[in-house]
């Protein structure tokens, strides 16, 4: 079948299946009837849109209809962007939380050895730590993908990594590409209002880690509930991560952390045991650097020169980020579980854990209460505000997470985001630390369906200031 993103008047075109990316003279690919989110403004972007033979459409004046479009776009594409898979040795890392932290350690890591390579994920498109486009999606669609992949081969980059999220791996967006090395990081719960269960976001989770052409797997031996997703795996080696077991592969021990968040632990692995030490903040962290490992030995790296390059570590933006010479501390964490690793990081005896958070909108309501009862742990004063109420009334949502609340003392209500920061930071004094969840790196607040300029870390700046 001749390929139909070939022909000669769509040559030097771009192409891509996000309407939010249609630029002025694109071709829109229709994907599983992607045309349904075409408004009148943005179809007058696209030169041409191609649709499957059987789409009910005919809203624009150039259209192509193809045969089996949904089956075979995929290798149409790498035909075009001339991609040849098996030249890329790319890493894949899934789990409820943790992925940007992973490969951003990563991606440092690999620039400390002038190891080039890429990354598309939640912070954005980097080549070489670089930022070189502000994506939209965790896991990008397959023409954003193999549009990048093209700009690599073009670098001579094969190794590129990416963050799996459970929509982007159960919408296929991530279909036509062999996993080679993947990392299996947590598994808690989120997006079930799209996943609308549990066991349906567990297997969204699974299908990444049963792909035929996986050669390594790293996966948290702390968590039990992987054992039995992994007896359906096909990977020729598999790294068990623990700090528990020390029969696993990879052992770790933390000897100190100090006030400073700089840990030294000992990590044991199948290629030596090494003194480690790095300003990574919390255990999970260390977790989160030793799951790359694997592959960072597989591509050819060495592995004292792993340990060697702690050194040059950073946390990426959101992720409990110090804002101030003061305790002040913004994450991303949007789930119960992350909630609690972030609290449980900052908590200490001798500190008041000031937190300020919310819960999204049109969102899953069952975790809210669970969050609740996380803030209610943790804790010592709690200011429950609005994140992204979308299409919900933001006291609701409020409510739903006091639920979880026992001690109504803790409690403090103030629906505007604003005025929450700075009435958390009003009451901090000399033993306090504030920490303000849910949106990390994000810059926007949504309410309805209209999108606001809205920077936590810009907030906090503001009332120090």
């Amino acid at each position: 079948m001749k390929n139909p993103l070939k022909q000669d008047f769509l040559q030097n075109k771009k192409f891509t299946c996000n309407t939010k990316y249609l630029q002025n003279d694109d071709v829109f690919i229709s994907i599983n009837g992607g045309f349904k989110y075409l408004d009148e403004e943005t179809l007058k972007k696209a030169s041409c849109i191609i649709l499957d033979e059987h789409d009910d459409f005919e809203g624009h004046g150039k259209i192509i209809k193809c045969s089996k479009l949904n089956d075979n776009y995929l290798q149409w594409l790498d035909e075009l962007f001339s991609i040849d898979h098996s030249q890329f040795n790319n890493f894949f890392v899934t789990g409820t939380n943790g992925k940007t932290t992973t490969t951003h350690f990563l991606s440092d890591i690999l620039s400390a050895n002038n190891i080039d390579h890429g990354s598309v994920g939640t912070l954005g498109t980097f080549i070489n730590n670089e930022l070189v486009f502000q994506n939209q999606l965790t896991t990008e669609e397959p023409t954003y993908i193999r549009s990048f992949l093209d700009v690599c081969n073009k670098k001579n980059i094969d190794k590129v990594l990416f963050e799996a999220s459970s929509i982007g791996i159960d919408q296929g967006r991530l279909d036509g590409m062999p996993i080679k090395h993947a990392v299996y990081l947590n598994l808690s719960r989120d997006h079930l209002d799209y996943h609308r269960n549990y066991e349906s976001y567990l297997q969204a989770k699974r299908r990444l880690i049963e792909n035929e052409e996986l050669e390594t797997l790293v996966f948290n031996a702390d968590q039990p509930e992987f054992i039995d997703s992994l007896s359906n795996s096909n990977a020729k080696d598999v790294f068990q991560i623990s700090n528990r077991n020390k029969s696993a592969d990879i052992f770790y021990e933390i000897k100190n952390c100090d006030l400073t968040g700089n840990m030294k632990f000992i990590a044991r692995t199948p290629w030596g045991e090494f003194d480690a030490e790095a300003k990574i903040l919390t255990e999970y962290n260390i977790f989160n650097l030793l799951a790359s490992l694997p592959y960072f030995y597989s591509v050819g790296g060495d592995v004292p020169s792993f340990f060697q390059s702690l050194s040059s570590l950073s946390l990426p933006e959101g992720r409990l980020q110090k804002i101030n010479e003061r305790p002040i501390y913004i994450d991303y964490a949007h789930t119960p579980h992350a909630l609690e690793q972030a609290c449980k990081s900052l908590k200490n005896h001798e500190n008041k854990l000031i937190l300020v958070f919310g819960a999204g909108g049109d969102r899953d309501t069952g975790k809210r209460k669970q969050m609740g009862e996380v803030a209610d742990k943790y804790a010592d004063e709690i200011i429950v505000t609005s994140d992204n109420p979308r299409n919900e009334d933001p006291a609701k949502i409020a409510d739903m997470i006091i639920d979880g609340i026992s001690n109504e003392s803790k409690i403090h209500i103030e629906l505007d985001r604003s005025k929450a920061i700075s009435r958390a930071i009003d009451k901090m004094d000399g033993t306090s630390t504030l920490l303000v969840c849910g949106k990390g790196h994000e810059k926007n607040q949504i309410i309805g369906n209209n999108k606001f300029f809205f920077s936590d870390k810009e907030e906090i700046i503001k009332c120090i200031n």
